[in-house]
């Protein structure tokens, strides 16, 4: 935007300034080619803007958005659903195993990995979702008008996508993931922390009881 006015008044540019607009310029003090250059100028600055508040969103390994794209675009979606009705599910995954593959393999074949689950997660999931890479082996992924059934489905696509990126055999480490899920309820509105806090929580236990060992009769159980 740029202000075209008759008003030849600093405070007044000032204020438009502050309210959004790229310049400022005042008639028959502008003549065709400082206007031309004036909205160039504009319009460059906006792009270079919006460039910039899409860095601050996106996590730059991935490609995914970070907490904070997350978090602004979470937050939206829940205020929406409470006002429509509509119900979200939360998943929280947690990739097993990065701190072996960085101390094994180092830390370019641990990124290689992350990038990898990136690739997962978005075979998996809508475009409308919301995808994101909370920080280290952390994402989480919001799930726009899912209803409590197909938790099931999108789990079972997930688990497949894994298993056919696995079958590649292009990293040094099989992908695993640890998953947890909560329900936003429309009719029991709660916050973005509450819904993440309850999705983690389950996420934990389900690593831990991958992290059990089988009983021993099972170990010493050989073919018949």
């Amino acid at each position: 935007m740029v202000v075209l006015t008759g008003l030849d008044d600093e405070a007044v540019a000032l204020q438009a300034m502050q309210a959004g607009a790229q310049d400022y310029l005042v008639k028959g003090q502008s003549d065709r080619s400082l206007l031309g250059r004036t909205v160039r100028y504009a319009v460059e600055r906006h792009r270079l803007k919006a460039d910039l508040r899409a860095m601050a969103l996106v996590d730059p390994l991935t490609g995914l958005y970070n907490r904070r794209g997350f978090y602004a675009l979470a937050e939206q979606q829940l205020r929406m659903a409470g006002r429509t009705g509509r119900s979200l599910l939360l998943f929280f995954a947690d990739m097993d195993g990065l701190k072996r593959i960085n101390d094994t393999a180092g830390h370019v074949e641990g990124d290689r990995a992350l990038q990898a689950v990136a690739e997962v997660l978005q075979r998996t999931f809508r475009a409308s979702d919301i995808v994101a890479r909370l920080g280290g082996d952390e994402f989480a992924i919001l799930a726009i008008d899912a209803p409590e059934n197909t938790f099931e489905r999108l789990t079972a696509r997930l688990w497949e996508s894994l298993k056919m990126h696995n079958a590649q055999g292009d990293l040094p480490d099989t992908l695993s993931l640890s998953l947890g899920l909560a329900r936003f309820d429309p009719d029991r509105p709660c916050s973005l922390d509450d819904l993440v806090t309850r999705a983690d929580a389950l996420m934990y236990a389900h690593k831990q009881r991958r992290r059990v060992p089988p009983p021993p009769e099972a170990n010493d159980a050989t073919p018949g």
